[in-house]
């Protein structure tokens, strides 16, 4: 059975499910060029009439709105294949949810979902956290939390539950609801502050939305950060510890866009010791189509779908023979990141979710103390944002108090750097000495053997690694993407690793 999952509205995004397991994913911003793009239908039927093989199911996921008026609209596409089946489904969270459950691999467990707004529920009040168990059997919804969708600041904070909490600190700080990823980052930068003791009681903001956080002002948006950050977590966390009191269930995913939180993900394993998480690299609304293909499929079929291996399974493969710039080994590239130059690197299919591995990736030196500026600098980002790092995954503990994890390769938690090696590896130490991470085994192919090689020149087997975009754009996606990037940064490097290829802006790489 081959599914077409459609995922409407922000983070659109297209998913091909054969057999359970996926077969093509398309994320919209990546070829519309517009971030959190909902523009489906720009790609949708061009996708539609080049497929070579049959359609069985088109899942179309949705937040309940307008649900008569998609389906009048896809009937149209049943040319391509008159016995297609058409499934609606508006159940947001539990799209969240299945992703997680069945990427996990566990038996049974939690599933909690939180996120700034679900799927509508009756006339006027939307989702915004919801806790399901999950077996290979069935799910059961033990938990909803629904609200009023957030339109003043007028109101008990309480209302718009985590997601929507979080998501007021986004836009105080000058930014949308999409952009959460900045209060957290600034949030390391503030500490407790009694003026905003209990924000889920409040009324108001008791401090006034910037435009830009400025390094000489920005102390009192960055305690609020810190308490947005304390408070929110500490609610998810007695969610975890309210559903395993019901449940005495120990295993947990976690999913939804608060999922993408690293910080709550590791308080979560520090508050809950005994319990295994699971958190999905794909919780955001991009893995919604994934997760809505997943529960049609076990619906349909009575099967479990396949877990996914790897997020690396975007898009389409480009023909990239014909770029020609200087042949470079994977050593040579070492050297160039050991001397402190900027690489970004472009192979294979691209990244599914927001977060990039490998494959559309820029690396740097992270001994180099003034790689956080300098990489922000490249991509055009805020001052205040931290980076992420790539470590060999036998060497992860010796930089990291990971704990009883063995290894983190989606980059879904942050973990305190040990304090020898605080200022070894400052370029991806954050200000409160935590670093997201992103273990590197030797599955990784050429990842592996680069921090090798970058070991044997330095003595540490770790990097900086961001995804290859800039500021307010998505990952790249083409080659043309890839030298667009270059051509309008400061970027030092373009690395097509397949073909060893090497390019800098003042050559002629085609």
């Amino acid at each position: 059975m081959r599914i077409l999952s459609v995922h409407f509205d922000h983070d659109s995004s297209i998913c091909i499910l054969n057999n359970g397991s996926i077969e093509k994913y398309f994320l919209v911003e990546r070829f519309t060029r517009n971030k959190h793009d909902n523009n489906v239908y720009q790609i949708l039927e061009r996708i539609l009439s080049v497929l070579d093989k049959k359609i069985d199911v088109i899942c179309l996921s949705t937040f309940g709105i307008n649900s008569n008026s998609l389906l009048k609209t896809f009937e149209k596409y049943k040319k391509y294949n008159p016995s297609v089946k058409l499934v609606l489904q508006q159940d947001h969270h539990l799209n969240h949810a299945s992703i997680a459950f069945y990427n996990s691999k566990f038996d049974q467990s939690l599933v909690i979902v939180a996120d700034g707004s679900g799927s509508k529920i009756g006339d006027n009040m939307v989702e915004v956290e919801s806790v399901f168990t999950f077996n290979r059997e069935k799910h059961t919804l033990i938990y909803k939390n629904v609200v009023e969708p957030f339109s003043s600041w007028d109101l008990p904070w309480g209302k718009v539950g985590v997601g929507g909490l979080y998501d007021m600190a986004s836009i105080l700080i000058g930014n949308t609801p999409d952009d959460c990823g900045k209060s957290m980052g600034l949030s390391s930068y503030g500490s407790s502050n009694k003026s905003f003791e209990n924000l889920f009681l409040q009324h108001n903001p008791v401090i006034e939305p910037i435009k830009k956080v400025e390094q000489d002002t920005y102390q009192l948006h960055a305690d609020f950060c810190y308490e947005v950050q304390q408070q929110t977590q500490r609610a998810v966390g007695d969610l975890i510890e309210k559903g395993i009191e019901k449940t005495g269930i120990k295993k947990v995913c976690i999913s939804g866009g608060y999922g993408m939180n690293i910080v709550a993900n590791y308080y979560y394993l520090q508050r809950f010791s005994d319990v295994e998480f699971y958190f999905e690299p794909m919780c955001n609304d991009s893995g919604v189509s994934i997760g809505s293909a997943m529960n049609a499929y076990f619906k349909l079929n009575n099967k479990t779908p396949n877990p996914i291996q790897t997020t690396s399974f975007h898009g389409i493969k480009y023909d990239i023979s014909n770029y020609k710039g200087k042949t470079t080994t994977i050593k040579d590239v070492a050297n160039l990141l050991n001397q402190d130059k900027s690489v970004a690197v472009y192979t294979g299919l691209a990244e599914a979710g927001q977060r990039a591995f490998g494959n559309r990736s820029i690396l740097f030196n992270a001994l180099n103390p003034d790689a956080k500026d300098l990489v922000n600098e490249i991509k055009k980002r805020e001052w205040y944002r931290p980076f992420a790092c790539i470590v060999l995954e036998e060497d992860s503990n010796i930089y990291f108090d990971m704990g009883k994890i063995k290894s983190s390769p989606f980059m879904t938690i942050c973990f305190p750097v040990r304090s020898e090696y605080v200022k070894i590896i400052p370029g991806v130490t954050h200000v409160d000495n935590t670093c997201r991470i992103q273990t590197v085994s030797k599955k990784d192919k050429y990842l592996y053997e680069l921090l090798q090689e970058f070991k044997n020149l330095s003595g540490h087997g770790i990097l900086l690694n961001t995804s290859f975009n800039l500021s307010g754009e998505p990952l790249v996606e083409t080659p043309k993407d890839a030298f667009n990037t270059l051509i309008n940064s400061c970027l030092d490097y373009l690395w097509f690793e397949e073909t060893q290829q090497l390019f800098r802006k003042k050559l002629n790489y085609v």
